[in-house]
């Protein structure tokens, strides 16, 4: 449903735009609430291999859901004078990071979760890039861009490496193999490159410099879905990765 926005943004008459895009994407964002009742308490509810929801996942896809039609209502006013074709391109931006942030949340190929987390910065990117407020919205995004991608490519690494060793990077059942003992600073370093992209999306203080400038700069929705969901995919990854990791607490808590 929500590829279905994209038809609708771009065919409308003008004067319909922002009424219809924002009364088809409160209609998804209601229908969204049907995944609190089918997710399972103790498990995956799935309807293929590649996209499941649980509840860890499941109220962060209908924030993802709800975020959309806020985001849209609250740009109406600053965006309206600008050109027609501007107003659809923006709006195609807040589609498409949904549709990534939905792909990110119900991924079960961790391969799949890294791209679409590495694909949310291309639409972010722009809108503040080009929707900023400030003349400082280059810099901003420069930041954005380079901090996320320098932390984000240990990942992609140990993520090909895990691959290579196990034959999958399926969620279903890389909880069920042996975790990651931390015993030599080797798997120390596996750990934090592990991390590293997620503690870089969260922030973690000291690689946290691009978040203070992308809020300045991004407009209204850019800073709404920085602060909404954007921030939160750290932790979500960090939750996902900790099943196949065995955590530093766990090996000083047993030494």
């Amino acid at each position: 449903p929500t590829l279905m926005l994209f038809p609708t943004i771009w065919l409308s008459p003008a004067k319909w735009l922002w009424t219809t895009s924002i009364a088809q994407s409160l209609i998804i964002a209601l229908a969204s609430l049907s995944w609190l009742k089918w997710s399972s308490e103790t498990g995956w509810s799935s309807s293929n291999l590649y996209l499941a929801t649980d509840p860890l996942s499941t109220p962060l896809l209908v924030l993802t859901c709800w975020l959309l039609p806020l985001m849209i209502l609250a740009s109406q006013n600053h965006l309206s004078p600008e050109p027609l074709n501007r107003q659809r391109a923006y709006i195609s931006l807040l589609v498409s990071l949904q549709t990534f942030l939905l792909l990110a949340f119900g991924a079960t190929e961790i391969i799949m979760f890294y791209i679409m987390f590495e694909a949310t910065l291309l639409p972010t990117l722009i809108i503040i890039t080009r929707w900023g407020n400030q003349t400082e919205r280059l810099n901003a995004g420069t930041y954005f861009l380079f901090y996320t991608l320098a932390g984000s490519l240990p990942l992609l690494v140990a993520l090909l490496l895990m691959q290579n060793d196990n034959g999958t990077l399926s969620m279903f059942t890389l909880q069920y193999t042996q975790p990651l003992h931390l015993m030599t600073w080797g798997d120390k370093l596996w750990w934090a490159a592990c991390l590293l992209a997620f503690l870089v999306k969260m922030p973690l203080y000291g690689v946290h410099l691009w978040l203070p400038k992308a809020h300045v700069e991004a407009p209204i929705a850019g800073s709404m879905i920085l602060a909404a969901v954007l921030l939160k995919l750290g932790g979500y990854g960090m939750m996902r990765m900790m099943v196949m990791l065995d955590p530093l607490t766990k090996e000083l808590a047993y030494p």
